[in-house]
């Protein structure tokens, strides 16, 4: 019997050890935002997902021609010295400052070559509060199995973390473009003069597509910026001072 009570007793104590260790670490209050920033895509995506039809091995001709027609596009592109990482970096800091953040941006961190986003968040030097991850996951355009035209994508991502802590206090991708879906959060519609009829209609306008990215990424950074904001308001409210006040329904 004393075995019995000893073993329950030892249990006990062993489950009152795990409910102390299970405790959640408090959030510091945050007032300052360390932003990791965005890179620059290293191609712009191409794509006409139309299905092949005709002849036989219709699949490998599509599949040549659309390389050498994202080549081209890419060519056109990088031309123009676009500097998107930096457009959306900039962007959600100035968004965050005016939401009352103290915002750093950290330039001179080690990234590897090969995947500059992959980040070593542990040998991040910076004292603010909280650590903000922006990404830009893809910038193209694609024109759908039943779709007629090219339209934008701009997808990009943020993550907004405490250095030390395992879970994310923020952690969204947002996409404007092709890939929003309509009455999502995350998803942002792309103005509709942006959809063009063919391949001949995307070369020719390659100084508005070069537009229609830029504000992709400006409607993403503030999209961004407010998700930030309600989520740390919803889900740590005693760990926000600033934020501006959400808008009257």
């Amino acid at each position: 019997m004393r075995n019995v009570v000893a073993v329950f007793a030892g249990i006990s104590l062993m489950g009152a050890f795990a409910s102390v260790a299970a405790a959640p670490t408090p959030v510091p209050t945050i007032h300052s935002i360390a932003i990791i920033p965005a890179t620059d895509p290293k191609r712009y995506s191409f794509e006409n997902a139309t299905p092949p039809v005709g002849y036989p091995f219709q699949f490998w001709v599509n599949k040549a021609d659309s390389r050498s027609k994202a080549k081209a596009f890419n060519q056109a592109l990088h031309g123009k010295k676009l500097a998107l990482g930096d457009e959306l970096t900039q962007q959600v800091a100035a968004a965050l400052r005016s939401d009352g953040f103290s915002v750093e941006i950290l330039n001179d961190i080690a990234r590897p070559l090969d995947y500059p986003d992959n980040v070593d968040y542990d040998q991040l030097a910076t004292t603010a509060d909280a650590v903000l991850h922006v990404t830009i996951s893809e910038v193209g355009l694609y024109s759908g199995r039943v779709s007629t035209v090219y339209v934008p994508r701009v997808n990009t991502w943020g993550k907004l973390f405490v250095k030390g802590q395992d879970d994310n206090l923020y952690d969204e991708e947002v996409d404007y473009g092709v890939d929003a879906k309509r009455n999502k959060a995350w998803a942002i519609q792309p103005d509709a003069r942006y959809a063009y009829p063919s391949y001949e209609a995307v070369m020719s306008h390659i100084d508005e597509i070069q537009s229609s990215f830029s504000e992709g990424i400006h409607a993403a950074a503030l999209r961004m910026s407010e998700q930030i904001c309600d989520r740390l308001k919803t889900s740590h409210p005693d760990a926000v001072t600033s934020c501006a006040p959400s808008p009257a329904p």
